[in-house]
């Protein structure tokens, strides 16, 4: 499962060449439009395992290729089974889901949640001076909101105190945590922060060296410095107070400053402003809920930049905005009248 959650996050992150994979999509009455007319396309990783965030109504369903029924799979279980060519359709409930197929071996599965593990390395932190607090590092941010959760239960908006908010030590100074998200929170911004024990020893209070300086972080309008994460499946894992990585790399969080997009939503042009330094392009890609990208442009930039990218051609709806500029990358959320 962790695999196939690293596949997705690929799926709705990167920009690939989908040319030389055959189509798999899915269809049916469970499936828009809801009469076996169309296929739903599914995203490729690698020509054998396809993904796609699908809206069902309870009916029927199957896989193909190449829209045609000539290569078709199938099964009489949800939401998990082993599709076999021409086998009996599947008896899909309503819901939302995330779904995932295998070609070779015709293994699906309907889910509906996706896992996110947030890592942290502090070793730098402790270097500096700080003490490892009894109850250890933890976090704190708005998860209830999206109906986030552990092992254990139920995570509480900011309390970092509460037992759900506790990391794990993994060995090195690094510290982990498993949040498990409904699907319908995918494309959501979390916002959270590392916490040593409680509130008081957390990241964004120093006015030098922070998340509050270092470009990732925002305030929420009350002295508040707290990061941000676009929700999908994957790992992420940062320094301490840092906007790098773990090993040093800069990662996808806000780190483009000064980033608005406006209208939003917006109808025929959407302008991106951002300031940058230290980068001679940037790239503004637009992707839909499926990871497709559907529009790019690249640009010489300078130290502040106003750029215009067409929508008319997108159909209305939700998409996903990824700019580029040099090691920096901010991601967010378009939506198209």
């Amino acid at each position: 499962m962790k695999k196939m959650f690293t596949f997705l996050a690929t799926v709705f992150i990167s920009v690939a060449s989908y040319a030389q994979f055959p189509a798999v999509g899915i269809i049916g009455s469970a499936v828009p439009p809801y009469d076996w007319s169309v296929d739903i396309p599914m995203q490729p990783l690698d020509g054998n395992i396809y993904a796609g965030v699908v809206t069902c109504v309870a009916g029927d369903a199957k896989f193909r290729q190449d829209a045609g029924w000539a290569i078709n799979w199938g099964a009489a279980t949800f939401p998990a089974g082993l599709g076999v060519q021409d086998g009996a359709n599947i008896p899909v409930t309503a819901g939302t889901y995330l779904v995932v197929f295998d070609r070779t071996s015709g293994a699906y599965q309907f889910m509906t949640d996706y896992t996110v593990t947030y890592q942290v390395d502090i070793t730098g932190y402790l270097a500096g001076g700080a003490t490892l607090n009894a109850n250890g590092i933890r976090v704190g941010g708005n998860f209830a909101d999206f109906g986030a959760s552990v092992a254990a239960g139920a995570m509480v908006n900011w309390s970092p105190s509460d037992a759900n908010s506790a990391m794990t030590d993994l060995g090195n100074n690094i510290w982990s945590i498993d949040v498990t998200y409904p699907v319908a929170s995918l494309q959501a911004t979390q916002i959270y922060k590392f916490v040593n024990g409680d509130w008081g020893t957390n990241e964004g209070t120093d006015p030098l060296n922070t998340i509050a300086t270092d470009g990732c972080g925002t305030d929420d309008g009350s002295g508040n410095i707290n990061r941000n994460y676009l929700l999908l499946p994957g790992t992420v894992c940062y320094v301490w107070d840092a906007c790098s990585a773990c090993g040093g790399s800069s990662v996808a969080e806000n780190v483009i400053n000064n980033l608005t997009v406006s209208p939003n939503p917006a109808a025929d042009v959407a302008n991106f402003k951002f300031d940058v330094n230290n980068a001679s392009e940037a790239t503004i890609t637009l992707f839909d809920l499926t990871g497709k990208e559907v529009a790019t442009k690249t640009i010489a930039v300078s130290a502040s930049n106003n750029v215009e990218v067409n929508t008319a051609n997108l159909s209305a709806g939700s998409y996903i905005y990824k700019v580029f500029a040099g090691d920096k990358v901010a991601t967010g959320k378009l939506i198209k009248q």
